[in-house]
């Protein structure tokens, strides 16, 4: 009687483990993935952290975590953070052979999660619960028709930083709160705005502070918004700027120099990720304090400065499922983000104690600030395809080829088409 019934089960233990290692049902909604299985896995991770942060993140996190997982190893593979990472992210997705993790760039998780080369991580068990940890607007550079295609791991935005003498030269006791201030304030004193160039994380919060809509609010389209009335009157008072010595002319060919041109007196503010201070020795970074003014770029209809920073994703190819889910949501927790916020990198765990840290690092409060009112870049996509059109024609529109009606309108167009498909 008991070989009948191995016989009788052992077919559906066989279908049971098939079942386990098939990606294609280790997904149900709201539930669990399943266990993969019971020997120890590896899972393979490519992040762009730079050096001193891949020293934390290899040296001391890694080993960490498979001291307290000792059934998972992780093997990092450091890449450099541009746009032929993302081509061979694909290309090796279309090989099958893609890592189980990414670090990626928010504005990419779009395009990955289009191609279905990505897990929806809200259908995971305990996604809901794991929502309420994080800052609101690093959350939501994760999601994308419907769902979380992964979790914000490190955040960032631009903060104003202001030459202090500029300032008191000007009368001013504090930075200036809204645009309308600081354009005042450039214009009667004859000071320069440090405004890097023309891209959308260089220039699109200025032209949103002035009243310039990129897209509608669904994000489906450009026309009537790009080239709309309140966005031509925000890139002519730019450019009226720009004309007048009020934005640097090097803003077309790169050559601004910003963080140079605030220090040496070229420029009155620039803005600026955490970074300006963060990478500064203990010395050099006392006398930027005396020499600089810190404050959230001025906030406009609810937003401030542009959102960047990276998510963790996790490959359609994987075939470490739950491992990779549990390294996922480890990296996500206090201990490994208090230990990158001391390289610099701004943590998405609200929990973290980042005011232990004002005392020491002054300019962290401006930035954790500033969270508050930074705005995403449209989560569509074709969003490098739209980045790219917009540059092109602020590009030809501050070289005077083509007036500002007329590229904008022409830009609204293009992204349209983009948008259509």
């Amino acid at each position: 009687m008991a070989r009948i019934i191995i016989k009788v089960i052992f077919p559906f233990i066989m279908f049971a483990v098939m079942l386990g290692c098939s990606n294609s049902s280790i997904i149900n909604h709201k539930s669990k993935p399943l266990e993969i299985a019971e020997e120890k896995s590896e899972i393979v991770i490519w992040h762009t952290y730079n050096e001193e942060e891949t020293k934390v993140f290899e040296n001391v996190l890694i080993p960490l975590f498979e001291e307290e997982n000792p059934m998972i190893s992780v093997k990092p593979v450091r890449q450099s953070h541009n746009d032929q990472l993302k081509s061979a992210l694909i290309s090796r997705a279309s090989a099958n052979k893609q890592p189980d993790i990414i670090r990626m760039d928010i504005a990419w998780l779009p395009s990955f999660a289009e191609l279905n080369l990505i897990y929806p991580l809200s259908e995971f068990d305990g996604f809901d619960e794991m929502k309420s940890q994080f800052y609101e607007v690093p959350l939501q550079s994760n999601f994308y028709e419907g769902e979380y295609f992964g979790v914000p791991l490190n955040t960032n935005t631009k903060a104003a930083i202001y030459n202090k003498f500029f300032l008191e030269a000007a009368g001013y006791d504090s930075p200036p709160s809204t645009i309308i201030e600081l354009q005042q304030m450039v214009e009667n004193n004859n000071y320069v705005i440090g405004m890097g160039g023309v891209s959308t994380w260089e220039s699109l919060a200025y032209f949103h502070a002035f009243g310039g809509e990129l897209l509608d609010g669904q994000h489906k389209q450009a026309t009537g918004f790009l080239d709309g009335e309140s966005s031509i009157e925000a890139v002519k008072t730019l450019l009226a700027m720009y004309e007048d010595g009020h934005l640097p002319k090097g803003m077309l060919t790169g050559d601004t120099l910003t963080w140079e041109g605030l220090l040496d007196g070229r420029y009155a503010m620039i803005d600026e990720g955490h970074w300006f201070y963060s990478i500064r020795s203990p010395e050099s970074l006392s006398n930027l304090y005396k020499t600089t003014v810190l404050a959230p770029f001025p906030v406009t209809n609810g937003r401030g400065s542009i959102l960047g920073g990276e998510n963790l994703v996790i490959s359609k190819g994987t075939k470490h499922l739950e491992a990779s889910w549990t390294f996922v949501k480890w990296m996500t927790t206090e201990t490994p983000q208090r230990m990158l916020l001391e390289t610099g990198l701004m943590p998405t765990n609200k929990h973290v104690e980042v005011e232990d840290l004002y005392n020491q690092h002054p300019y962290l409060q401006a930035y954790v600030e500033s969270l508050e009112h930074a705005f995403l870049r449209p989560p569509i996509a074709e969003w490098s395809k739209v980045d790219e059109i917009y540059t092109r024609y602020m590009k030809q529109i501050f070289s005077k080829s083509m007036t500002v009606e007329e590229g904008l309108h022409q830009a609204a167009i293009e992204i349209d088409k983009l948008l259509v498909k």
